[in-house]
């Protein structure tokens, strides 16, 4: 990234330059610091900040690039077969009025004509349409038309009758007209994928823009994107966009707004059933939320900008709040939930931030889908695709979930959903849902395995965390990047590789549209690789955390398995193991917490034994040890679990008096079976495939389930710790995990007004 020193009518700026697009942020003389909030504040090597710019972001703007010009891509084949397939509003009105013996001689009545006058909006897209501005020019306006599926509120950009976006004037802070892009202009930007005398329209929204790099890096590297709107609250802001909309010559296509962007986005609102005038400005294909902290004070406004099928792109930098227990009430006031106490609290705050989207989305008919969810340093980083189905709706309670979280003791977790989908054939074949309350709870008080305090945490989003087919054509794009201007293609690959491979719902076959996944046709009929596949609404993720192995083992007071040693006893017994993208050391698996500690404890009794005494009686690791393999601890310790349920049964004083003395018969009768006898016993691997093994573990966790998938004995499970099968194939050297980029790196400190 070259950065150099601009001067510009005796001011000091900045210049960036960030994949094709160049900006000149503005920067406080070390003479005169920007004073924020009374304190002086200098950001790393970069000197005082008058609008806000961090260059380790760069990651996440190569990644929203890559993610919206995959979409994109699908996006504009569906909205062109959309309007191939029905004809056109003005044909339908010249052949109703041939039919009807109205028109005659090619000429229209005047009441018809009047009423074409009044209804231009309706021919928009045949013809550009010009006016004269303030100064005798003409400027173009937008040739835009709603799509009749596209029914969320809409609204013009400022109101007004020109249809032009407000800009900040530095002179006496009023608001002056920015024309916007018009069909010639859009046409000398389209691409193959539309049609080049009329291209689709393809819009975005930066809602909370700063500098403007991101609507010009949209402009300058999605070749599809017809009108890009860089807001921001800030006039100093506005004016860096105008400067660097200008420096980097994307007039036609990028335009500055001052404003709030909820009250931007809310202006929508209200419109969809009134005829917008000439110059009608769509509803946005993707809104991007990028602002310094939360963003959860724009879920509900960036809904009433998005179209049906639009992506919402959310970052959130308040990792202290969504990702960590320090602050559960400040945690549920933006999210809804509290978050989880452990190493998987990022991805805990992952499924925090969707259910806040998803919530918002509920209340108007709105369905969510995730395409990608990352954790990425001290900031998650979403997208989001929306779907205006309120049948969908219905199916988001059973995708909720709640969790009883053993913070304190082992770090297992138990899952609750709150309403359970019940999948129904109807008589006709067709199949539907049916909804009933979940059955809990799904924990004791008391961790099933240490015995320490459960606690309570969600609720949160319990579907999966990304879409694998959107995954996968971001992954394979990716070698036919340029490196020159996407500068974290590297990372880019190693982290997509981990979140594709950490999907563990699963994929069937493409069927019709009441299976799990629709297959959308373009408008020949055919699919086409391009539309990303929608994934079913009711799957739940059967792994939605990942655990760590070094932590566990700490429990115990043990050495730590070797990845490759754990792994291959996992697989070995017919679960599926991956990596997880959010932290180094972790692991993603679909096997219960049962098994997860028989693994632990058999490899501490085989390959690394404690000495004695190094667990202390009564902590979390003593009750775990208390299953331990070849001691009489563990007869006595199921002897109890399988006990505790027979006493809760008895009414009688004769019931009691047999459960007691069948307890007194199995301690003086019964030895502990040798584990290391040649005896055969059924696996994990035996019982079922790994494809059916994942069916049946979602389908555990929709129910509320605690059962293993076999109902076989952890302790009775034939565990062999097989290396090769634990280690992963060759993928060639990847950049799964971020390496400090520089010194002091972060999320730098906040711009403010200067002084």
């Amino acid at each position: 990234m070259a950065v150099d020193i601009v001067a510009i009518n005796g001011k000091k700026y900045r210049s960036v330059r960030e994949g094709l697009a160049s900006v000149l942020a503005p920067y406080g003389a070390e003479s005169e610091p920007v004073q924020i909030l009374s304190k002086q504040v200098k950001n790393n090597d970069e000197g005082n900040q008058a609008v806000f710019y961090n260059p380790i972001q760069q990651f996440n703007r190569d990644l929203t690039v890559l993610a919206i010009t995959i979409y994109g891509e699908g996006a504009i084949l569906q909205k062109s077969a959309r309007s191939n397939q029905k004809p056109h509003r003005s044909k339908r009105k010249k052949q109703h009025a041939a039919t009807s013996g109205v028109a005659q001689n090619n000429q229209e009545p005047i009441s018809v004509q009047e009423n074409h006058r009044k209804r231009k909006v309706d021919d928009a897209e045949d013809e550009t349409i010009t006016e004269h501005a303030t100064d005798g020019s003409k400027r173009p306006k937008v040739d835009q038309v709603p799509d009749a599926e596209d029914d969320l509120p809409v609204a013009q950009l400022n109101g007004g009758e020109d249809s032009v976006l407000p800009k900040a004037d530095a002179s006496d802070g009023q608001n002056i007209e920015v024309p916007l892009p018009g069909v010639q202009a859009l046409r000398q930007t389209s691409q193959p994928l539309t049609a080049p005398s009329r291209p689709t329209p393809f819009t975005i929204l930066d809602a909370l823009s700063a500098t403007g790099l991101r609507a010009l890096r949209y402009a300058k590297e999605i070749p599809f994107a017809t009108n890009i709107v860089a807001n921001d609250l800030s006039p100093e802001a506005v004016k860096s966009i105008e400067l660097n909309i200008d420096h980097n010559e994307v007039k036609g296509r990028v335009h500055s707004n001052l404003a709030d962007a909820r009250a931007f986005m809310y202006s929508k609102v209200g419109n969809e059933s009134i005829r917008q005038q000439e110059g009608y400005v769509h509803r946005f294909d993707v809104v991007d939320l990028d602002p310094y902290g939360t963003a959860a004070p724009f879920f509900d406004a960036s809904l009433q900008a998005l179209q049906d099928g639009g992506m919402l792109c959310v970052t959130c930098t308040d990792a202290g709040v969504f990702a960590s227990a320090g602050y559960p009430e400040k945690t549920y006031a933006l999210y809804g939930g509290i978050p989880t106490r452990g190493p998987h609290s990022h991805e805990t705050g992952l499924r925090l931030i969707l259910n806040g989207i998803a919530v918002s989305a509920a209340r108007y008919g709105i369905a969510i889908e995730p395409l990608l969810s990352l954790s990425i340093d001290y900031y998650a980083r979403l997208f989001v695709r929306i779907h205006k189905k309120p049948q969908e709706v219905k199916l988001l309670p059973g995708t909720t979930m709640i969790v009883y979280s053993c913070g304190h003791g082992c770090g297992s977790w138990t899952t609750q959903p709150y309403l359970r989908n019940q999948k129904q054939t109807a008589k006709n074949g067709d199949t539907f849902y049916k909804y009933s309350s979940a059955q809990g709870p799904s924990a004791a008080p008391n961790c099933d395995h240490c015995g320490s305090k459960t606690h309570i945490t969600g609720p949160m989003w319990a579907g999966p965390l990304h879409n694998s087919h959107f995954v996968k054509r971001m992954v394979e794009r990716i070698p036919s990047l340029d490196k020159s201007v996407y500068g974290t293609t590297d990372r880019l690959q190693g982290m997509l590789s981990m979140a594709l491979e950490e999907d563990f719902t699963p994929q069937p076959e493409h069927v019709n549209g009441n299976e799990s996944h629709v297959t959308t046709q373009n408008s020949i009929g055919s699919p086409d690789a391009r539309i990303i596949p929608r994934i079913s609404p009711a799957l739940v993720d059967p792994a939605p955390f990942f655990i760590m192995p070094t932590l566990l083992a700490k429990v115990i007071h043990c050495m730590t398995p070797p990845e490759d040693l754990f792994r291959g006893a996992l697989r070995g017994l017919g679960y599926r193991v991956t990596r997880s993208h959010c932290k180094p050391g972790s692991m993603k698996t679909n096997a219960p917490f049962d098994v997860i500690w028989e693994v632990v404890r058999e490899y501490m009794r085989t390959k690394a034994p404690i000495k004695e005494g190094a667990v202390k009686k009564g902590t979390p690791g003593w009750n775990i040890l208390a299953r331990l393999r070849g001691t009489e601890r563990l007869l006595v310790s199921e002897l109890k679990d399988s006990s505790k349920a027979q006493i809760e049964r008895c009414e009688s004083k004769e019931d009691l008096k047999t459960v007691l003395q069948g307890m007194l018969y199995r301690l003086e009768n019964e030895k502990e079976e040798d584990s290391t006898a040649p005896k055969e016993t059924p696996n994990q691997a035996d019982a079922m495939s790994g494809d059916q093994a994942i069916v049946e573990n979602s389908n555990s966790i929709s129910n509320g389930s605690k059962e293993t998938p076999d109902d076989i004995t952890p302790s009775k499970l034939k565990i062999i710790f097989d290396q090769a099968l634990g280690k992963d194939a060759g993928r060639g050297k990847l950049v799964r995990y971020q390496v400090n980029p520089r010194e002091n790196w972060g999320p730098m400190s906040r711009a403010g007004r200067t002084t």
